[in-house]
């Protein structure tokens, strides 16, 4: 059975769409199509699956399976193990690029894709035993995918309302593939809804859209993008500047597959809701009253015994990338224990794996200001000034990490991600 999920994970990677693909062969267990059922599976075997090795291609597919299911969170996680697994290709490449390598025109046969067990690692393999030119061919054929990986990233990043990650994402798309339909969407999108007034960003912001058009006419973002460019500055006024009764731009002007406008997704672009306190979030009284409480609460050795468990089972679920479960969980141990920098690093981290970024930079500036050398800390720092693209920042925490404590840094596979980084 865990052969035939991974056949399936290979085969709902190669679907063109979600329309109805060919079924896999009846002895699988599922139809590719069906991803609900085949979430479902997977799901039943993720404890048996978790540590087996996977392709790039399994990792890829599994990510747009939690992706099409509206589980963005665990999307984030699959497509970034798939591109750290593309990453030795993409550097292999740039480089015969910055060497002026040009791909020759023809595709050599061994850089094909083949069936689930010919893919990119082996389609790399093969490129390395051919001349540059052709090398170069094979390694631009085989990465095709990968863009998709990484806009996919940059769009599930959008939807759960952290638009600066996704212009991360986007951009590293757009660096190797400039006229990108998707991205070029993307971080028009958001530099407009960022621009807040901001003439300079909101031109530049309009210039990613018009090329858009260019490109990609008959793209499915293209339609709001021609209804919207022409009162791009009226649609991304600041809110305190929009006139009494400004209309929305209507949902059912959307085309089929765009996130819906505002809906719940904070920070989506051409959203303009407010910026005022996320729905749940603690009054200033409530606050107090917690304090109060904390404050009157007998700290025993069973109660630290209990803090204890909680905070270990919220490392637990930060290292499988169940952020909310970890948030659910260090979030009991936070009042009680407000100048800990081992629990403020787990909140921390939960909060970067949540997409909350500005929370997640004071709570991990907290605790590294608690304990400089905490290593979780320094990790979880080091992971977001990644994904906000200050590599001299990561690098620095990444590397106080291994000094600090080689064998969290080791467990945490940190010299993969100061690869990543050069």
């Amino acid at each position: 059975m865990k052969s035939g999920i991974a056949l399936l994970l290979a085969v709902f990677a190669c679907r063109p769409s979600q329309q109805t693909a060919a079924r896999a062969p009846a002895d699988a267990g599922a139809d590719p199509a069906d991803s609900k059922a085949l979430l479902a599976e997977v799901d039943r075997l993720k404890d048996q699956l978790k540590d087996k090795p996977k392709s790039f291609e399994v990792l890829s597919a599994l990510g747009n399976l939690y992706y099409e299911n509206g589980r963005y969170l665990e999307a984030i996680d699959a497509y970034r193990e798939a591109e750290a697994l593309a990453a030795p290709a993409e550097a292999r490449a740039l480089a015969l690029k910055k060497k002026r390598v040009k791909p020759a025109a023809d595709l050599p046969a061994e850089c094909r894709r083949s069936g689930p067990d010919y893919g990119l690692s082996k389609i790399a393999e093969a490129a390395g035993n051919l001349d540059e030119p052709h090398e170069l061919r094979c390694l631009d054929a085989a990465l095709e995918m990968e863009l998709q990986t990484v806009s996919r990233r940059g769009n599930a990043f959008y939807l759960i309302g952290n638009p600066d990650s996704a212009l991360a994402e986007h951009r590293k798309v757009l660096e190797r593939s400039p006229d990108y339909p998707e991205s070029l969407f993307f971080v028009g999108a958001i530099l407009l809804e960022q621009s807040t007034g901001d003439e300079k960003q909101l031109a530049e912001g309009k210039k990613y859209w018009q090329r858009l058009l260019e490109v990609a006419p008959e793209s499915p973002r293209a339609p709001i993008v021609r209804d919207t460019l022409p009162r791009a500055d009226e649609v991304f006024k600041p809110r305190a500047q929009m006139p009494p009764g400004h209309p929305p731009v209507a949902q059912n002007d959307l085309p089929p597959g765009h996130p819906p406008i505002g809906g719940g997704q904070p920070g989506a672009p051409m959203s303009h809701a407010g910026t005022g306190p996320a729905p749940g979030e603690p009054s200033a009284e409530e606050i107090r009253n917690l304090q109060e409480a904390v404050a009157n609460t007998e700290r025993t050795p069973q109660l630290e015994k209990g803090l204890d468990a909680l905070l270990e089972q919220s490392e637990k679920e930060l290292d499988r990338g169940r952020y909310q479960e970890a948030r659910d969980a260090v979030v009991r141990v936070m009042p009680m224990r407000p100048d800990d920098a081992r629990t403020a690093a787990a909140m921390g981290g939960a909060m970067r794996g949540l997409g909350r970024v500005q929370m997640a930079e004071r709570t991990l500036s907290r605790a590294l200001q608690l304990d400089p050398k905490q290593p979780r800390a320094l990790y979880e720092m080091g992971k977001l000034l990644a994904q906000q693209g200050d590599k001299a920042g990561a690098l620095q925490r990444f590397n106080a990490l291994k000094s600090a404590d080689p064998k969290f840094a080791q467990s945490h596979r940190v010299d993969d991600e100061l690869a990543k980084l050069r």
